[in-house]
């Protein structure tokens, strides 16, 4: 692999993979329906839009999951005799037969790796990192170390279940993505059930499998591998939990002795659970308590998780990723700590979730004190409900729950957040579409 042309280049995750392939010295073209500050930092030649006649000296075609192996992209190079890899069996090969470590998970695998990453760096191990998500640490969403290797393995895509790395941890399993009945996509499992046996694949090839003590359906899907556990019930746990508005601090134990006081700069009982499992993934590695703890202290938080943008006001503006009803839940918890009214501006993400989760959605956003509903984002799906009519879905079954909820399109909803907003507010904005662009205009324009 001497020269690699990377569909979807703008992508967190395609953009990762990109920087650490220019690492290694192979050269590397793109292309992306809408090529923005992630292509421009790699310096690559990039195209916009997809076309064959992209295709010219590259030896290898690298595929994001979603899009459809006929694509003409993709048939283009297979006929001038490219090889053609998925970005999961990409990540594979990268992982191959090194010291590895690999976060999976429905929920808290970009923290969970973050945190992984700043404490495998306070190690001094010059880590290999990519990251689905952008940490100040690496800085962006990928580091080229020598070191021991790092990744956020994506659950989303049934190939994740053919990647082997040396530690793998699970923060927790849902049914998400997971087609409705009757639809086939490929970043999309077909049932439950495949789900699951995906994840018992990915977890089965590694030497260790961490994962929580509290989660029954990971229990069941580790049984009989060589696994640790973390939370009550397993070898490392925390104690003395004290959870503030912006972080949280607890005593970190390990088969009964004290570690030390962990620290946090990043808010929740979520994130605790994270912290936990990063630090016993970092031990079975062979790390040390005291780089576990510093790497922990000095984690800064990912990007779009929980993060202070500004204000408008004298309301704060606070933009995360948030995109299941769990996620959506937990970060609510961790806002409602924070004194002041919660404001959302909420954007679905993807059709299929949303019309399988809408009433979910719907109970999660009810812990807000108002909620604005944008349409969804569809992220390339189409389906038989409109992205506003399931938006307007959720609004109403807030309403019907006595939530001050309303449907509102992207301008009329920055205009209205920014008309109200008041020094007792903290709006904000959930998803994990374009959402975050209304929380920096929201913050910085006007």
């Amino acid at each position: 692999m001497k020269r690699v042309h990377v569909m979807g280049i703008e992508g967190v995750g395609m953009s990762a993979l990109a920087r650490l392939l220019l690492a290694e010295g192979v050269a590397v073209t793109g292309c992306d329906l809408a090529p923005g500050k992630r292509t421009k930092a790699l310096g690559v030649p990039a195209y916009a839009g997809h076309d064959p006649a992209h295709l010219a000296e590259e030896d290898t075609l690298i595929v994001p999951t979603p899009i459809p192996l006929d694509h003409p992209e993709v048939a283009a190079a297979r006929a001038k005799g490219l090889r053609v890899l998925r970005r999961m069996e990409l990540l594979a090969h990268l992982l191959s037969g090194r010291p590895s470590l690999g976060v999976t998970g429905t929920h808290g695998k970009t923290t969970t790796t973050g945190m992984l990453a700043s404490i495998l760096l306070q190690a001094r191990l010059d880590p290999w990192v990519l990251l689905g998500g952008e940490l100040a640490l690496l800085p962006g969403n990928a580091r080229f170390g020598t070191g021991p290797r790092l990744a956020e393995v994506d659950e989303s895509d049934p190939l994740f279940q053919g990647v082997q790395v040396f530690v793998a941890v699970a923060t927790n399993l849902e049914a998400d993505h997971v087609a409705p009945p009757g639809h086939r996509a490929p970043n999309y499992h077909g049932s439950l059930e495949e789900l699951k046996a995906a994840m018992r694949g990915f977890l089965e090839k590694s030497q260790v499998v961490v994962v929580p003590a509290f989660d029954p359906t990971l229990l069941a899907l580790s049984h009989g591998l060589p696994r640790r556990l973390f939370g009550e019930g397993g070898e490392l746990w925390a104690e003395r939990v004290e959870l503030g508005p912006w972080g949280s601090r607890f005593l970190l134990l390990h088969e009964g002795r004290v570690l030390g006081e962990a620290t946090l700069g990043v808010p929740g009982a979520h994130n605790v659970r994270n912290a936990l499992a990063a630090a016993l993934a970092a031990l079975a590695f062979g790390v040390g308590a005291e780089a576990i703890l510093e790497g922990l202290a000095a984690f800064p938080g990912v990007g779009r998780r929980f993060q202070r943008v500004g204000e408008v006001n004298g309301a704060w503006v606070v933009d995360d990723y948030a995109h299941h009803p769990t996620e959506v839940r937990a970060t609510l918890e961790a806002a409602r700590r924070l004194g002041r009214r919660v404001r959302v501006l909420f954007q679905p993400h993807r059709l299929l979730r949303t019309q399988a989760l809408w009433a979910e959605f719907v109970e999660a956003l009810a812990l807000a004190q108002e909620v604005v509903v944008l349409p969804v984002y569809a992220a390339g799906e189409k389906g038989k409900v409109s992205p506003e009519g399931l938006s307007q879905r959720i609004a109403e079954g807030l309403q019907r729950r006595g939530v001050a909820a309303r449907f509102l399109e992207g301008e009329e909803a920055l205009a209205y957040a920014r008309a109200t907003a008041t020094p007792k507010d903290l709006w904000l904005t959930l998803g994990a579409g374009d959402v975050t662009e209304l929380a920096q205009r929201l913050a910085h324009e006007g």
